[in-house]
């Protein structure tokens, strides 16, 4: 199921290259006794009895996409590390807004867990009525962080931003973009805003859905992560640009958004996360996986040969990374609530 929703241009200049900003390094502070809190962390991890049943990660988006692809990833060694069942179930629908607040209404303790690309939870909270905010979550760690690209379809007429910007200028609202979450929406407004032009966003309820929907002809451009690249030039598509400050080494063959004139640095992190309220001693344990998990080169290979880059933000990285995105995203998310 999709929806169009015509948009205008809005303005959203130069704040949004503050979204890729790396998080900075937090160190554990001492205790009275000098030793470091993340000792005491490590020590209560070791004493938990956890898990002590199946674990659940719940994606709020269809099979297919680069969330699930995380969530699968990491679900298979969470399964090793633990010695448990780890089942990965998508809660797709209302751009990820089912599933995150399934996530959050969860029993903490430990045995649901969720990934989503930040920051859906945050745009989701600050523009519509939902059942979570964003301290419904305890954010336990990232594995990857992802730039968004523009893609046209197989055959399309546009071969470059230029054609799709000139073609838009003459035909207001006729062009058709599919995303699959809040930040591709984030990403269409500013670029609709830079080239001053009119479209017609397409949502869809995962990365799945939005790929066979660019493949199938239904829309002319996705706005998804670049790491969809490989699937959609095999069958013809293109990438027209993506939104980082500079070439990544696993997709330096693609354009970016900035060398082409748009100052757009935009991408998406998948997060691991707890629901809130969870025992301090599950969450030590968790975090004290993760960051094992964070050191696996095995890990990182399989990131890698899924096309998803790797960089791996430990909590207390995460959390700052959180905080200081969200305070850059709630100009945007201001300025323009009548687009969402």
């Amino acid at each position: 199921m999709k929806k169009v929703i015509g948009l205008s241009s809005v303005a959203l200049l130069g704040v949004l290259a503050a979204c890729g900003n790396n998080a900075e390094e937090n160190n554990a502070p001492a205790d009275d006794t000098g030793n470091n809190n993340a000792e005491g962390n490590e020590e209560a991890a070791a004493d938990v009895d956890y898990p002590e049943g199946p674990i659940e990660i719940i994606v709020p988006y269809s099979a297919g996409g680069g969330g699930d692809t995380v969530a699968r990833i990491i679900g298979d060694a969470l399964a090793e590390e633990l010695d448990a069942q780890v089942n990965v179930v998508n809660r797709e629908g209302a751009g990820g807004e089912i599933g995150i607040a399934e996530m959050a209404a969860a029993e903490p303790d430990g045995h649901t867990l969720g990934v989503f690309g930040y920051p859906d939870n945050y745009v989701l909270e600050e523009t519509g009525d939902t059942d979570f905010s964003f301290d419904s979550f305890e954010y336990l760690a990232s594995f990857d962080d992802v730039p968004h690209a523009l893609f046209a379809a197989p055959d399309s007429e546009f071969e470059s931003i230029e054609d799709l910007v000139n073609y838009a200028e003459e035909n207001p609202g006729e062009v058709t973009i599919g995303e699959s979450g809040a930040l591709g929406l984030l990403k269409i407004l500013a670029f609709e805003d830079q080239a001053e032009i009119d479209v017609s966003p397409v949502n869809y309820d995962g990365g799945g859905e939005l790929i066979n929907g660019l493949l199938g002809g239904h829309i002319d451009i996705a706005s998804s992560s670049i790491t969809a690249a490989p699937e959609i030039v095999d069958a013809g598509g293109e990438p027209l640009g993506y939104a980082a400050p500079e070439r990544l080494e696993m997709f330096d063959e693609y354009p970016t958004l900035e060398e082409q004139g748009y100052d757009m640095d935009l991408g998406v992190r998948r997060v691991v996360v707890a629901p809130a309220d969870v025992p301090d001693e599950v969450r030590d344990a968790l975090t004290d996986v993760m960051d094992q998990l964070g050191e696996s080169e095995e890990l990182e290979e399989q990131f890698t040969n899924a096309e998803l880059p790797y960089n791996y933000l430990d909590y207390d990285e995460l959390n700052d990374y959180l905080n200081n995105t969200n305070e850059s995203l709630q100009p945007i998310i201001d300025n323009n609530q009548d687009d969402f």
